[in-house]
């Protein structure tokens, strides 16, 4: 959506151009007008405006002291002059100070409308090829770093999109791993934080991220991020030139752990900082990266017997579960993860068949311990979600009920398994029912805002301040809600109402668009006649016969 401006003391001016603009159809362009240059910077400041038509001779401020105004805080804003002037100086003032564009009024309207599509397009010009997409490119360069640190994290949790090539994301993201090459992963954590700041303790993870680097930079490939406040991880890759055998890697393995091993020293020495650190035992293929992160956490929540400043590798340190058993948590966990987001979304379908899912995995009829983590973390996940939401899906002491069922019996299984299922299907019923209200609260209080505004202000801009939302929100969510458009139902109002008082009053035409809402007579007369096949005035007649 586009935003056109109109700018003249005279108001009978800024109607005509206002109804002219509107009457033109130009798609998705909203027409906003101002009797002076102060009324336009009061607008410009609570809304986005693309294109300026005003008027050069105004009182107090004048066109081009508004023009100054607009290009020194919105310079993307397109300014159009429309001036009964021919003086050359301002002309050569209004281009000075990048005009777009400096139309006489005796050249009509065809030309004004002609200046206003020719502003339009070179806005979508500059947004596709121009100064729109470079601005998004700087950006995004901006945001790489933070964007790398998100999808290795993703990466680490086994969360990165199946549906684009592993090494296709790398490259998008400006990454020089090779998922052809095994990588070693590399978890380290803060054993103990001085009294610090968060800033300075985000300091002190970047100074251990640069003594890292110092370390390891001459032999392989490293990149690391920070996680979870005080911890750190590592992917490490050998460069693509070197050698690639068993020897060489185990060999690399040699270099990163006794590197690592000087990492800590130097940071309790210099940084005076204690850090302990897992290292994946091996170098290992990318798909087993979120098992091997799993493994080195479990090291990190099991560690509290061994002080402080230890460096394990995940052979070293044994885990006490199996690792069947890592797998099925880390496969409950994700499965509970994506029940929620279906939640969120409000996708039933989906909720049922991921619950029907985890019914019929293999070890929850011979699992006990399957069953038990599955349905703490799923009753948690559904109580936690519907207290946060507000909603009232069961007695919250019925947890307890729930929680003292016999696990180790498969049909109590299967009954906790479909009272889940129960109370999602009511968690997403009240949360439809809470969005349908409110969105019918919406529409009625748009509605009677229209009906008792018709000859005010009713812009996309000021509609969105009434309901607080965003104003190319509020169009696409009302569509969304009643199949109708915004503007069409603001015009089918002012019609409805046009109708009724030509029917039932004498008012002259003129008063009668004047009050519902229509910037000029000639406008309202073009119009109603398009939409009703009469004039106003024929109208009147037609239904008083």
């Amino acid at each position: 959506m586009r935003r056109l401006l109109v700018v003249d003391d005279e108001l009978f001016i800024v109607n005509g151009l206002t109804g002219m603009i509107k009457e033109a159809g130009f798609p998705d362009l909203e027409v906003y007008k101002a009797n002076s240059a102060a009324e336009a910077l009061d607008l410009l400041q609570r809304t986005v405006i693309d294109i300026v038509l005003t008027d050069i001779c105004m009182p107090g401020m004048d066109g081009l002291e508004l023009q100054k105004s607009i290009i020194q805080e919105w310079p993307r804003c397109k300014i159009l002059f429309l001036t009964g002037h021919h003086d050359f100086d301002y002309v050569k003032e209004a281009i000075r100070h990048r005009a777009f564009d400096y139309i006489l009024k005796t050249e009509g309207d065809r030309a004004i409308l002609a200046a206003v599509g020719k502003a339009l397009t070179e806005l979508e010009q500059e947004f596709e090829t121009g100064s729109e997409l470079l601005k998004a490119r700087q950006q995004l360069q901006a945001a790489l770093p933070f964007m790398q640190k998100e999808f290795m994290f993703d990466l680490v949790r086994g969360e990165a999109s199946p549906k684009v090539a592993l090494q296709e994301q790398m490259a998008e993201l400006h990454l020089d791993f090779n998922t052809r090459l095994p990588v070693l992963l590399i978890m380290a954590k803060v054993d103990e934080w001085a009294e610090k700041s968060h800033s300075d303790k985000a300091l002190l993870l970047y100074a251990v991220q640069n003594i890292a680097h110092e370390y390891y930079s001459s032999s392989v490939l490293s990149l690391s991020f920070p996680y979870e406040k005080s911890k750190l991880a590592w992917f490490i890759q050998p460069f693509a030139s070197s050698a690639q055998d068993g020897d060489s890697y185990r060999r690399l393995f040699r270099f990163v752990y006794g590197a690592t091993e000087r990492i800590q020293q130097t940071c309790g020495e210099l940084l005076k900082l204690k850090l302990s650190f897992a290292l994946a035992s091996e170098f290992f293929p990318w798909p087993q990266l979120s098992d091997r992160a799993e493994r080195l956490q479990r090291i990190m929540r099991r560690s509290f017997g061994l002080g402080q400043e230890w460096l394990l590798t995940d052979e070293e340190f044994s885990p006490a579960a199996k690792a069947s058993t890592e797998h099925h948590t880390k496969w409950i966990r994700k499965q509970v993860e994506q029940l929620e987001l279906c939640l969120v979304s409000g996708a039933r379908a989906e909720f049922r068949s991921r619950l029907a899912e985890m019914a019929e995995h293999p070890a929850a009829a011979s699992d006990s311990g399957f069953r038990t983590v599955a349905s703490f973390q799923l009753t948690s996940m559904i109580l936690t979600f519907a207290m946060n939401e507000g909603l009232s899906v069961a007695p919250y002491g019925e947890y307890d009920s729930i929680r003292q069922w016999n696990h180790n019996s498969p049909e109590d299984w299967e009954g906790l398994i479909e009272r889940m299922a129960e109370m999602g299907d009511e968690i997403i019923r009240l949360k439809e029912n809470a969005a349908s209200q409110h969105g019918r609260s919406l529409i009625l209080k748009i509605h009677q805002y229209i009906d008792q505004n018709l000859g005010g202000d009713l812009s996309m801009t000021r509609l969105g301040e009434v309901v607080s939302l965003n104003p190319i929100y509020l169009s696409r969510l009302y569509k969304q809600l009643t199949g109708d458009g915004l503007t069409d139902t603001i015009m089918s109002a002012r019609l409805t109402e046009a109708k009724r008082r030509l029917k039932e009053t004498d008012e002259k035409v003129q008063d009668v668009a004047h009050k519902v809402g229509f910037e000029s007579a000639a406008y309202f007369i073009r119009l109603f006649k398009k939409t009703t096949a009469f004039t106003p005035q024929e109208y009147r007649e037609h239904v008083r016969k």
